[in-house]
C-alpha cells in the first residue's frame, strides 16, 4: 500500500484527558500523558494522515476539526505470554465478528466533534462547515482527490475533481466504530463529542485508493458504471478512502512483509454532501446505547488478551493494514476481527489490557450528556 507523510498536531482538552488518565490510572495503574489533557477524534479532522510503524505519527486532518495538541501515551511491553497449564480463563466466541469493517455498504457512521462545534450545530449551523483545519490543509484523503482529479480529462479524473472541488468542498470524517476513532494518533485528537450520522438508502459510496483509482458502489454494493456516476456526482454520499503506504517511491507489499519496516496506513470515510444524508444527531439514547455496547464489548475482547501471543507493535501495526487488503491473511475470530474494526492502527490501539482499559475510560468519560438532537435535512 502506498502512503503520503502529512504532520500535523491537535491538543487534547484538558478536562478529558485528565479523566481518562485517572480512571485508566485506577483501571490498571500505567496510563501516562505525554503532554495537556485531552480526547478522541474525527467531528472534524478524520484519520487523514500517517505514521511510522515504530511511532504512529500525526496525520494532517481537515474539514470539521479544531487543532488540539497533547497526547496520551500508553507505555507497555505487550502481554506476557501465557504459561502452559495456567489458569487463565479464555472466553470462547466470536467477539467484535459485527464492529469488522470489510465492505464499504455501510450507512450509519459515527465521527467525534469538539463542544465549540457542538454548540455550532445546536446553534442552527451546517453539519459541513469547514473545508479545511487552519493551517493544517484539507487532509490526506481530500489533498490526494484533488491531485488524482487533476493528473488527465478522463472521465473518472472528472470524477474525483467534481467530488473534491464541489460535491465534498466541506467535509468531516467518519467511521462505522465510535470507539475504533476515539483515541486518535499521539498527540493528535478531534473531539468528545460523538455524531450520529445516517445516509439515504439511494446514496452511492465512492471508494478510492491513493493510486489504484475511484469506484464506485450502490446500496447492494453493486457497481456503478463511470459514465453514470460521472454524470450524477450529487448521489455519492460518502468517501471511503484508503490510504497506502510509501516507502522511498516503492509499493509495500503485505505479502512481502515490508510493512513492519515502512508507514502505518489507515482507511476512512469522508462525508460532506449533504443532499444525501438521511439524518444526524446528538446526545440521543441510540447513540449512548450504542457507546455502552463497545464498552461491554472491549471488556469482553480485553479478557481474553492474556490468551493471545501478540506480536510487536510494529508488527501488529502492518497486520492490521494487511487485514483490510487481505481477508484471508492468516488470522481468525476475535483477534481478526479487532483488527478489521479499526480505520487507524495507532499505537494507542496495539492490544493489551492497558490500552483497552484507556479506551474504555475514554468512552465513559465521553458518552453523551444535554439534549438530545435529531436533525432531518430537508425534511
Amino acid at each position: 500500500m502506498i502512503m503520503r507523510y502529512e504532520r500535523s498536531r491537535r491538543r487534547l482538552r484538558p478536562t478529558l484527558i485528565t479523566s481518562i488518565i485517572a480512571l485508566a490510572a485506577q483501571a490498571c495503574g500505567s496510563a501516562e500523558s505525554s503532554g495537556p489533557p485531552g480526547g478522541g477524534p474525527s467531528g472534524a479532522g478524520g484519520a487523514s494522515g500517517a505514521a511510522s510503524a515504530s511511532n504512529a505519527g500525526a496525520k494532517a486532518n481537515a474539514g470539521d476539526g479544531s487543532a488540539h495538541a497533547g497526547a496520551l501515551t500508553i507505555l507497555d511491553p505487550g502481554p506476557p505470554p501465557v504459561p502452559p497449564n495456567s489458569a487463565v480463563s479464555c472466553p470462547t466466541g466470536d467477539l467484535l465478528a459485527e464492529q469488522a469493517v470489510r465492505g464499504i455498504g455501510h450507512r450509519v457512521l459515527y465521527s467525534w466533534t469538539t463542544d465549540e462545534q457542538v454548540a455550532e450545530l445546536r446553534a442552527g449551523g451546517p453539519l459541513f462547515s469547514r473545508s479545511e483545519s487552519p493551517g493544517k490543509g484539507r487532509g490526506l484523503a481530500m489533498t490526494q482527490l484533488t491531485a488524482y482529479g487533476a493528473k488527465g480529462s478522463g472521465l473518472v479524473n472528472q470524477l474525483a475533481a467534481a467530488l473534491a472541488d464541489r460535491v465534498f468542498a466541506k467535509a468531516r470524517f467518519a467511521w462505522p466504530n465510535p470507539w475504533a476513532t476515539l483515541m486518535g494518533w499521539p498527540g493528535e485528537t478531534y473531539g468528545n463529542q460523538l455524531l450520529q450520522i445516517s445516509l439515504r438508502p439511494e446514496a452511492w459510496i465512492a471508494f478510492f485508493y491513493d493510486t489504484g483509482g475511484l469506484a464506485v458502489y450502490d446500496l447492494n454494493h453493486q457497481a456503478v458504471d463511470l459514465e453514470t456516476a460521472a454524470a450524477n456526482p450529487d448521489r455519492i454520499g460518502a468517501i471511503y478512502y484508503q490510504s497506502e503506504v510509501d516507502r522511498e517511491g516503492q509499493h509495500a507489499s503485505c505479502y512481502e512483509g515490508t510493512f513492519s519496516q515502512g508507514g502505518v496506513a489507515f482507511r476512512e470515510f469522508v462525508l460532506g454532501n449533504l443532499q444525501m444524508v438521511q439524518s444526524w444527531s446528538l446526545a440521543t439514547p441510540e447513540i449512548a446505547a450504542r457507546l455502552q455496547s463497545d464498552i461491554t464489548a472491549l471488556e469482553a475482547f480485553a479478557a481474553g488478551l492474556d490468551c493471545s501471543d501478540f506480536p510487536s507493535q510494529a508488527e501488529w501495526a502492518a497486520e492490521v493494514v494487511c487485514a483490510s487488503d487481505l481477508p484471508a491473511y492468516g488470522l481468525h475470530g476475535s483477534r481478526l476481527n479487532y483488527d478489521l474494526a479499526l480505520g487507524l492502527p495507532s499505537e494507542l490501539y496495539y492490544p493489551t489490557r492497558e490500552n483497552i482499559a484507556a479506551i474504555v475510560a475514554a468512552l465513559k468519560v465521553s458518552l453523551p450528556q444535554g439534549e438530545p438532537l435529531t436533525v432531518t435535512p430537508g425534511g
